[in-house]
């Protein structure tokens, strides 16, 4: 995400089979008999215990691909009935029920468990989550699974549901998930939909938690006057009558914040880059909020064409691009207020202007496909690592390639003048605090200082990129904490004795510290 304003139906998916390759009621029959693998069946747990958001994640299974059926109407801003999404699974123990987060906004009419028709129930999830009452309660979709799924089965839930979606309203009342994309109050053309943290549960079922990434399908029935666009690559586009269905398909591993189904009235374009580093071809979708005047749709336009140089620009830096397309949508919803690194097709919010881009927020939001997307953070305090490094490789890439005339160095400085004051939250703990998550200063300011520090103590920006590589390589299409960067960054570092012992102090003050950190680049040879 770039740093907020303040800071700067397609098919049938009906499931028939049974568990793992038996079907029906005589696989969970026998399913039941040999709950021998991992004991008694119990309830999946309904948190993965992050330090910010305990509300989302569930336990007890491991989501492996995600097909989603939508059937929307933008003029409503509705899902009709057979609106669908449908989970594939492995079980990690013995259940009994188990648990998706998702919100009540939307009514669910039934769901199936391995082709079977499950009891369920939507229950506000624990502990409540504010006391500022426009704050909305994550909530829970909890499945009765009747002790039918065996610990290591792969299953299959299916969730049918219908109604208005709405949007989050995240504890520092911004909004994310599913946004009416609106350029007045009365002049609204689809859905913007950007879902970090947790706004995925507003559209569809999920184990919403980033160390739980999985594949997606996602199938969007609109109108055939709109542009319907999901992650990865356009795999068909199915017409019938005045709708059409769009059919995205993202094989690398996606977290459930770096979805998308954005709906609206744009110019799309197809097109196609070659990757540097590999030569392969990737595949580029961009959209454009139709609605905006020649003059703002040719400046958005400038800035998607800097797509493939940027691209290339930061696999030089990263190592190869992470996924098998890339693009960008230029929406005109200015009540959105941020930009979000959606996975292969960062989300531009516009202004009240019209649509815009600009060359630097894209920078970010690419290099967040490496960095945020690929590598993600393994709890949300960890969200530091994400924007530390593209708001680092942004400000680096502006001075680099536009010739700013202001270095990363500059930055250093710029950011340790902070008065003292500045400095009481920590970015890797945020105060326990999710209103924190996208607090300008430490997430963005303070956390890119602390990469341009350890540049400097490296000595060499050789050295610097090599461990930016090293981390996508070790940590891609998964997590990584702040305690695996710090030991990461202290073995590449070949320092050794004290001055190892002084590196640690170093990420510890300037990441866990609730005051201005003593210990500079300065200090150290």
């Amino acid at each position: 995400m770039a740093a907020p304003a303040s800071a700067q139906s397609e098919g049938e998916l009906r499931i028939t089979e049974g568990v793992e390759s038996s079907s029906g009621a005589t696989a969970l029959r026998e399913s039941a008999s040999k709950l021998g693998n991992g004991g008694k069946a119990k309830a999946g747990s309904r948190s993965l215990g992050d330090p910010l958001f305990p509300q989302v994640g569930n336990g007890g299974y491991d989501a492996l691909k995600y097909s989603i059926a939508l059937d929307y109407d933008p003029a409503a801003n509705s899902f009709a009935e057979g609106t669908r999404t449908r989970m594939r699974a492995r079980a990690t123990q013995n259940l009994s029920s188990f648990s998706l987060d998702f919100q009540d906004t939307l009514t669910v009419s039934r769901v199936e468990v391995a082709g079977r028709k499950a009891d369920f129930k939507q229950v506000n999830a624990r502990p409540d989550f504010s006391d500022n009452p426009v704050v909305t309660q994550p909530m829970k979709l909890v499945v009765d699974t009747k002790g039918f799924i065996r610990k290591g089965r792969k299953f299959k839930t299916e969730v049918f549901y219908s109604g208005d979606p709405e949007p989050i309203t995240d504890a520092d009342e911004s909004i994310e998930g599913w946004i009416p994309a609106c350029s007045t109050e009365l002049t609204c053309d689809g859905s913007f939909v950007v879902n970090e943290p947790i706004g995925a549960q507003s559209w569809f079922p999920n184990n919403n938690y980033a160390t739980d990434k999985a594949k997606f399908k996602t199938a969007i029935t609109v109108p055939s006057t709109h542009v319907a666009l999901g992650p990865g690559e356009l795999k068909r586009k199915r017409t019938n009558g005045n709708f059409v269905t769009w059919v995205w398909k993202e094989d690398d591993p996606t977290a459930t914040f770096l979805t998308s189904a954005t709906v609206g009235l744009f110019d799309y374009v197809e097109s196609e880059m070659t990757e540097g580093s590999t030569g392969e071809t990737l595949d580029i979708y961009t959209a454009i909020d139709s609605a905006g005047t020649p003059p703002t749709k040719a400046a958005v336009q400038t800035t998607f064409d800097l797509i493939p140089e940027q691209t290339n620009y930061l696999s030089e830096k990263l190592g190869a691009y992470p996924f098998d397309s890339t693009g960008g949508v230029a929406d005109w919803a200015p009540n959105v207020g941020y930009a979000l690194e959606n996975q292969t097709k960062p989300h531009y919010d516009g202004n009240t202007t019209g649509p815009f881009a600009s060359d630097t927020t894209q920078l970010h939001e690419l290099a967040h496909q490496w960095l945020g997307d690929s590598v993600s953070p393994r709890t949300w305090p960890d969200i530091w690592h994400s924007e530390g490094w593209a708001t680092f490789l942004e400000l680096y890439w502006d001075n680099d390639v536009n010739g700013s005339g202001y270095s990363t160095a500059d930055f250093f400085d710029d950011v340790y003048a902070v008065p003292e004051e500045e400095w009481t939250i920590a970015p890797a703990v945020l105060d326990g605090d999710p209103a924190n998550l996208f607090a300008g200063f430490p997430v963005y300011e303070r956390s890119a200082a602390t990469l341009e520090g350890y540049r400097q103590i490296l000595g060499s920006d050789r050295r610097f990129f090599r461990f930016a590589e090293k981390l996508v390589d070790r940590f891609g299409y998964s997590t990584i904490s702040t305690p695996q960067f710090i030991r990461q960054a202290k073995q590449h570092s070949r320092l050794e004795g004290a001055d190892l012992r002084r590196l640690e102090r170093y990420f510890r003050q300037w990441l866990y510290g609730e005051t201005k950190p003593t210990l500079t680049p300065d200090d150290f040879e």
